[in-house]
């Protein structure tokens, strides 16, 4: 008898957990739209700044330096190191991007910098001969229209747009003394979700660098 009523509460926790994740991915079939409109205006806002949006003087530099560092990188030959590496910088801009209240802050901020690093790596790239800065408004729009670009702003849009509900159900249950377990738990879920897509971004980023 009790070993029945054990199985019983078994099956019971089984069943739970297995409705729970149904729910949760229900609910990010539902903010998938919101994703893809976020990651959509991502690559557009970059698009727009990279090509009219020159970067000041006083930054070109650092610009530069951040340029060499991803032809460094692209010198790599291994490709799992690669996407290591390209992993863990866009990583720390994704994590930011998930923290509720700050968001708000890094996403223009992440746009503008990745624009004008954008700019400049093409440039030094193209190493100002006359030829490659003919097209090299062409060369912005061809990267940003590589598969690992959709991707990792999907998983940026991701980041974004669940710190932001997190943001919002923060201030109004906190304001009624209440927070249910599921706005967490959805909350990790897409945080999963949006670094999986990233680092599935980093490896098509590092297989499609020219060795």
């Amino acid at each position: 008898m009790y070993y029945k009523a054990h199985c019983s509460i078994k099956a019971y926790r089984v069943v739970l957990q297995v409705l729970r994740l149904m729910n949760l991915l229900g609910k990010f079939a539902r903010d998938l739209p919101m994703f893809f409109a976020v990651a959509l205006l991502t690559l557009l806002l970059l698009s727009l700044t990279a090509l009219y949006l020159p970067p000041p003087e006083e930054f070109i530099t650092e610009l530069r330096q951040t340029g060499k560092e991803l032809k460094s990188i692209a010198n790599i030959t291994h490709v799992s190191v690669r996407a290591t590496i390209i992993f863990l910088n866009n990583a720390r801009v994704n994590t930011l991007l998930a923290v509720p209240f700050i968001s708000i802050i890094i996403y223009p901020t992440m746009i503008v910098t990745t624009a004008w690093v954008l700019r400049v790596a093409v440039s030094e790239i193209a190493n100002n001969t006359a030829i490659m800065q003919g097209i090299l408004y062409q060369s912005i729009i061809l990267l940003l229209l590589l598969p690992h670009s959709y991707l990792e702003t999907l998983s940026y849009g991701i980041a974004f747009v669940c710190s932001n509900k997190l943001m919002v159900a923060l201030l109004r249950d906190l304001r009624k003394k209440r927070f249910t377990e599921d706005i967490i738990l959805y909350y990790i879920f897409a945080m999963a979700v949006s670094f999986l897509i990233l680092l599935i971004a980093s490896f098509v980023e590092s297989y499609l660098m020219p060795a």
